[in-house]
């Protein structure tokens, strides 16, 4: 009996200590090694407009390939290749499947995104996971917007507009930094919270994400991290656009870092946003409702 007490007396002497020990995570990542990231996520919108509520489903697939190229005082030159993009929308009014594998399509949309796929960006990362800035994103850019030759002339306005909003630089940063935002600025210890922010740009809509984080526990090897994020869109500083989004949300979020490398190797989310949606029409403003609620998973897949 008195050795299962002092075993038993041990462990938890051994579990108090750890979780009062500091653990450092840190992107410690092998230069030249290519790691591979899927993301999947699953968006039900639902929007009123004259009195009539709309439902449409987004379902979206992404690959992300990177290696780090060189390391200088913590901060990493790190060579990203958008391998994936696939995004299916399904709706009552209409149903649309854009790919990024599909280089002869005659869609204007997945032309610009199978060209994003075939060329590489590379951004400054400091070993905290903060995002510095884009090494070569006018080469990036420019390479892309070649693809508009290949256009008729009839579509290559609407080309154009489509791909300054898919190209534009915070819409590719937000593409890249949320991978390793969650990632505290010095050692933390069981039952810290830390904080990050970013934001999110796609489709000339802007959005504030203000995230705080959670170490629930750890190991010799990994780290379990939950997360809540405050969701609020950005004014528009566009006085000529036609859609105009006020929405506020939460997210939140469970993670699995490995301690040897910082990477998360998976994690869950669920959100939920709701607001308005204005669309301008020759002065006339008509305010559509929406609620959006999704789920998605990111992980490491080699």
């Amino acid at each position: 009996m008195k050795k299962v007490i002092s075993s038993l007396f041990l462990t938890l002497l051994g579990i108090s200590l750890m979780a009062q020990t500091p653990v450092n995570m840190k992107l410690n990542l092998e230069k030249g090694k290519v790691y591979t990231i899927k993301s999947t996520s699953k968006q039900a919108i639902q929007q009123t407009a004259n009195g009539q509520t709309y439902a449409m489903d987004i379902n979206s697939n992404t690959v992300v390939r990177y290696k780090v190229l060189n390391k200088e005082n913590e901060i990493m030159n790190i060579e990203f290749k958008i391998d994936t993009i696939a995004t299916k929308i399904s709706s009552p009014m209409f149903n649309k499947e854009t790919s990024s594998a599909k280089p002869a399509s005659n869609d204007p949309v997945e032309k610009i995104m199978n060209k994003m796929c075939k060329y590489k960006i590379i951004a400054k990362i400091s070993t905290a996971g903060k995002f510095m800035d884009f090494v070569n994103y006018g080469k990036y850019k420019d390479s892309i917007m070649f693809v508009l030759d290949s256009i008729p002339a009839t579509k290559r306005d609407l080309a154009k507009t489509t791909a300054d909003g898919l190209l534009k630089e915070s819409a590719i940063k937000s593409m890249i930094e949320p991978l390793f935002a969650y990632l505290p600025e010095t050692a933390v210890k069981t039952g810290d919270t830390w904080e990050t922010s970013y934001f999110l740009t796609a489709s000339g809509m802007s959005m504030l994400s203000q995230n705080s984080y959670t170490l629930k526990g750890f190991d010799t090897n990994q780290a379990s991290v939950t997360g809540k994020s405050e969701i609020e869109s950005m004014p528009s500083t566009d006085p000529s656009a036609k859609m105009v989004q006020e929405l506020k949300g939460t997210m939140t979020s469970e993670g699995i870092i490995d301690l040897a490398t910082g990477l998360n190797l998976k994690n869950t989310v669920k959100g939920h946003i709701e607001g308005t949606v204005t669309m301008k029409n020759n002065g006339t403003d008509m305010k559509i409702p929406m609620v959006a609620d999704s789920q998605s998973e990111t992980r490491m897949i080699k």
